[in-house]
């Protein structure tokens, strides 16, 4: 079942893609219980980034993950997502980044942010989503929209509201 809510893009987009106001997305795109409910059974573990980015607009990752990972897998990271997809990226313990790490994200880089950054906001299968819709509209933009928890059903919901709210 599809996540994917397509806002209209706030400015054209340029090759680094569309400028959306509001992007969806999780903390990581390895979930196990995703397998069968949101990627398709069949689907190789390291083609789950490309489906993920059909469905959402960003990801977040915990520092250790982005940080403990090859030049050559982030490269694979870019080329397996679209021009528009966001990586959201946790900044290390000493609330820094590293920039010769940072660099090879170019333009597909949304941020270097704590969790607690006013352009993220995090929900989870409890979030109300009139209080979310109320946060939403409150929070700076461009603003990073991530699940907590990967609740698929939430996420879903999540969608259909920002498409609704014309985001």
């Amino acid at each position: 079942m599809a996540i994917r809510s397509t806002p209209p893009p706030m400015t054209p987009g340029a090759s680094s893609g569309p400028y959306y106001a509001v992007l969806l997305g999780a903390e990581g795109w390895l979930h196990p219980g995703w397998q069968g409910e949101f990627y398709p059974d069949d689907l190789p573990e390291d083609w789950r980034l490309a489906y993920y980015c059909t469905q959402l607009h960003a990801v977040f990752l915990p520092h250790a993950v982005w940080s403990g990972a090859a030049e050559a897998e982030i490269r694979q990271w870019l080329e397996d997502t679209q021009p528009g997809f966001r990586f959201v990226l946790e900044p290390g313990p000493a609330g820094v980044a590293d920039t010769s790490m940072t660099a090879l994200f170019g333009d597909r880089l949304g941020r270097i942010a704590p969790r607690a950054d006013p352009h993220l906001l995090w929900f989870d299968a409890q979030t109300d989503l009139r209080q979310l819709k109320v946060a939403i509209d409150a929070a700076p933009k461009p603003l990073y929209l991530f699940s907590r928890d990967a609740h698929l059903p939430t996420l879903r919901q999540v969608a259909t509201l920002i498409e609704l709210m014309g985001y």
